[in-house]
């Protein structure tokens, strides 16, 4: 299972920073709370379709979304697209869905953004 996958990936990389997670497995999703108050929200479904979300702070727009939902977004890597902090146009997106692609490049991301 995705979900699975990718909690394991990110517990090995990221452990001491974490401290709470929930994995619902009803509603396909993993949540993340690190030790600055950060939240990652990881959800995979049955059609094939992610969204990586990390909710960097309180601050409105200061979250950063990864998802393939949607196709309606002008980027070359569509599905696949990012939405930036601060309410910035969406862009093309290095995710594609798959745990063992895309942690590294989220564990990345989540060390830049919050610690």
């Amino acid at each position: 299972m995705k979900l699975q996958e990718a909690r394991k990936l990110l517990i090995d990389a990221l452990q001491a920073e974490i401290i709470d997670m929930e994995l619902n497995t009803s509603i396909y999703q993993l949540k993340l709370i690190f030790t600055t108050g950060a939240q990652l929200f990881i959800r995979y479904n049955e059609f094939e379709e992610y969204g990586y979300q990390l909710i960097i702070s309180k601050m409105k727009y200061d979250a950063i979304r990864f998802d393939n939902f949607d196709d309606r977004w002008p980027v070359s890597s569509k599905p696949h697209h990012l939405h930036p902090k601060a309410n910035k146009p969406v862009i093309e997106s290095p995710m594609v869905g798959i745990p063992s692609q895309d942690m590294p490049e989220l564990i990345r991301l989540i060390l830049n953004e919050i610690y």
